[in-house]
C-alpha cells in the first residue's frame, strides 16, 4: 500500500476509507503555532465493530451499549451522545414524510434526473453524518486513539471504530475481547 494518502488533508479527514492524519500543535503560542501532521494507516489499524441493532426491525441503528475498550479513554456519556446522534441521523433519513413522498414521486416523473439538480432528503442526512462523524473524530475521538468510520463504508452492517496506530509503531497484543453481550450463532 502507498504511504502517501492522495488529497489527505489536515485535521483529521479521511480519503478513500483508508487513511486519516491528525494535525498536533508542537507550540503553545497560538500566532507562531507549528503544525505536524501524521499519516495513520486504517487498514491495518485493530479495530471495534459495533453491531446493527434489529430489535425494532430492520431501520439503519447500532447497538448503544459501551465498548469496553473505550473504558477510561471515552466517558460513557460522550459515547452514548455520540451513538444516539449516529442512530436519530438515521431514522431522520428513513422517515416517511410528505417531502420524501414528493422526491420520490417527482424523481419517478423525471426518471430520476431531478436528483442532478437536487439532493434527496437520505443525501442530505448523509452528509449530515458525515459533517457529525468529521467533527466528533476531530474534537473527540482522534485525541484518545480511535477513529469512528462512516457506516456507509461498510454496507451499514457495523459501526467500525479504529484504534489508531501511527506509521511504524507496533500495536499493543491484547486479547480479544467480544464486544456485545449477545452470543454470537453459528450456522
Amino acid at each position: 500500500m502507498d504511504s502517501k494518502p492522495a488529497g489527505t488533508a489536515a485535521g483529521g479527514a479521511v480519503q478513500n476509507g483508508t487513511t486519516t492524519t491528525s494535525t498536533y500543535s508542537t507550540n503553545t503560542d497560538s500566532k507562531n503555532a507549528a503544525f505536524e501532521t501524521q499519516i495513520i494507516i486504517l487498514n491495518q489499524c485493530r479495530k471495534i465493530f459495533i453491531q446493527r441493532d434489529y430489535t425494532r426491525g430492520l431501520d439503519v441503528q447500532f447497538e448503544a451499549e459501551y465498548p469496553a475498550r473505550l473504558t477510561e479513554k471515552v466517558p460513557r456519556d460522550v459515547w452514548e451522545n455520540t451513538i444516539t446522534r449516529i442512530n436519530r441521523i438515521f431514522a431522520d433519513a428513513e422517515a416517511i414524510t410528505p417531502q420524501t413522498i414528493f422526491e420520490t414521486v417527482l424523481g419517478c416523473f423525471t426518471c430520476y434526473a431531478s436528483y442532478l439538480v437536487t439532493k434527496s432528503t437520505y443525501r442530505r442526512k448523509l452528509d449530515e453524518l458525515q459533517e457529525f462523524l468529521d467533527r466528533e473524530n476531530r474534537d473527540i475521538y482522534h485525541h484518545v486513539g480511535f477513529h469512528i468510520r462512516n457506516p456507509m463504508e461498510r454496507g451499514l452492517r457495523v459501526l467500525e471504530i479504529a484504534m489508531l496506530i501511527r506509521q511504524g509503531e507496533i500495536p499493543h497484543e491484547e486479547p480479544e475481547i467480544q464486544e456485545s453481550s449477545r452470543p454470537i450463532r453459528t450456522i
